[in-house]
């Protein structure tokens, strides 16, 4: 049962109702996670504003899903990691490298996804704070520093809300039921 239930948007006020529908449009349905954060209207704001402001950073839809499943695995949310294995297939990210992910697999080699994660990795395990040879071997992988500064974004972004939904115990939504574990 959820602990903080999310927002019937037929009783948000206009702004918050705005928000709501704009997500709704842009994801198609308008999710469980969303309604909750409504509650704070801008914090749900911070949250689309830094979503589409990704969607612009340079990292491709399967860097952002390598690092939405690593994130959701390593902090145990319940809601994200169905979530992310719906968005994954929608955005035409290979289903199987996801669900070894979601299982808490590391991913083998020097192809881009493995590096992704691997740099999460560091990143949580450091808090950011990478040595300089490991700094220097993911330039030599390929991540450039605005990628980098990406992926800590993108970090940032789903830390909100794993924490969110453990806290809030964000009910999933229907049409996530087939991607639970």
């Amino acid at each position: 049962m959820a602990r903080i239930e999310p927002l019937d948007p037929d009783k948000a006020d206009a702004k918050t109702r705005a928000l709501l529908d704009e997500l709704g449009l842009r994801w198609g349905e308008t999710w469980n996670i969303s309604r909750g954060l409504a509650h704070n209207p801008a914090v749900l704001e911070a949250f689309m504003a830094l979503n589409a402001a990704l969607d612009r950073s340079g990292l491709s839809p399967t860097d952002r899903e390598v690092i939405c499943m690593e994130m959701a695995r390593a902090n145990g949310c319940h809601y994200c990691v169905p979530a992310h294995r719906s968005a994954s297939r929608q955005a035409g990210v290979d289903a199987a490298m996801i669900e070894r992910i979601a299982q808490g697999e590391a991913l083998d080699g020097d192809g881009r996804e493995a590096v992704i994660q691997r740099l999460v990795r560091r990143l949580v395990a450091t808090k950011g704070k990478l040595a300089d040879e490991d700094y220097a071997a993911f330039l030599d992988d390929g991540v450039a520093p605005p990628e980098m500064i990406a992926v800590v974004a993108e970090i940032a972004h789903c830390t909100l809300t794993n924490f969110f939904n453990r806290l809030a115990r964000t009910e999933l939504d229907p049409f996530l039921e087939d991607y639970r574990d």
